[in-house]
């Protein structure tokens, strides 16, 4: 039978396991080697830089394998992974893979959108680990102080979980709390449930509404109108769940927009804020938006091709 490798994830390792972890990679259970492992956490964090762990264990709890992952200081959807091991016994297994794709997985979850590593020219083996899991060979660039030993440089777009639904009646529930919490941000009466439910089950032919969700989860919504017009299209409404934002959902959702009404025939979106909403107006000229009106409201427009 086939053992089971379990995969765990985790900003902070216990004592055990950085215990473990010394012992296999490093055949040392000396202070100054489980210290090392603790030193790849702590260097981030002391630092204010995100990272975490991703950890092989067999079914008698040994580690087999561990990989870490740290957010770049630069670009935060940028994340590089590195010290890769496998221990002996358990090579060639796909355990590798399973932790990389882990890693994946979660800095998908997490709005990342691109992982690097750095792979010796001479270590065939883990170039083509890189090339089996969807890693491309990119022209060299640094990340934060790591220094180019002559290594080569894959990277991987990680895939997007986000998904965008028609908002209903059906729905109303999850657009109700999402605009709760930005209520103060978008300067605006209050939007019972009841009046919810009416808005999004009124069969207005100038306006959609749309649920920005990641996986399954709603974590945004839209509202698009001038649609029985000609030329220009407004995105009247976007606002994102508090734990999800500064994660690329609003551009996300932006971008939608663009598309969607491009496919209606309409070659110009406007958008507007309020004059305090620093990072939605970053957001929009990041997008390639340009204010035509400026007062107690922000407004932006763009040409679209």
């Amino acid at each position: 039978m086939k053992e089971i490798i379990s995969i765990q994830i985790s900003k902070f390792l216990t004592n055990d396991l950085a215990e473990k972890i010394a012992h296999k990679q490093w055949k040392s259970s000396a202070p100054s080697w489980i210290n090392r492992s603790r030193q790849y956490i702590f260097d981030e964090l002391i630092n204010d830089n995100d990272c975490f762990g991703v950890v092989a264990t067999s079914s008698n709890n040994d580690v087999v394998g561990r990989l870490h992952c740290i957010k770049s200081e630069d670009n935060p959807n940028l994340w590089y992974y590195g010290d890769l091991f496998v221990i002996p016994e358990y090579r060639r297994l796909g355990i590798a893979t399973q932790m990389i794709r882990a890693a994946i997985n979660h800095l998908s979850d997490k709005g990342a959108t691109t992982l690097r590593c750095y792979v010796e020219p001479n270590n065939t083996q883990s170039r083509s680990l890189q090339i089996s899991v969807g890693f491309l060979d990119r022209p060299f660039e640094s990340f934060n102080n790591l220094t180019n030993d002559g290594e080569i440089m894959y990277e991987l777009e990680i895939p997007n979980c986000l998904t965008i639904i028609p908002a209903t009646i059906d729905e109303a529930y999850f657009v109700r709390i999402l605009f709760a919490q930005n209520k103060n941000e978008l300067n605006t009466e209050n939007i019972s449930l009841s009046e919810w439910k009416s808005l999004l089950s009124s069969d207005d032919a100038d306006e959609k509404h749309f649920l920005i969700c990641k996986g399954a989860m709603p974590v945004a919504y839209m509202k698009i109108n001038g649609l029985t017009g000609t030329y220009n299209a407004w995105l009247s409404m976007l606002f994102v769940a508090k734990n999800f934002q500064r994660q690329g959902i609003g551009s996300f959702a932006v971008k939608y927009a663009e598309k969607y009404i491009l496919e209606k025939g309409f070659s110009m979106l406007s958008i507007q804020t309020t004059s305090d909403n620093i990072s939605a107006q970053n957001c929009y000229l990041k997008l390639g938006y340009q204010i035509f009106e400026q007062n107690d409201r922000i407004k932006y427009r763009k040409i679209l091709q």
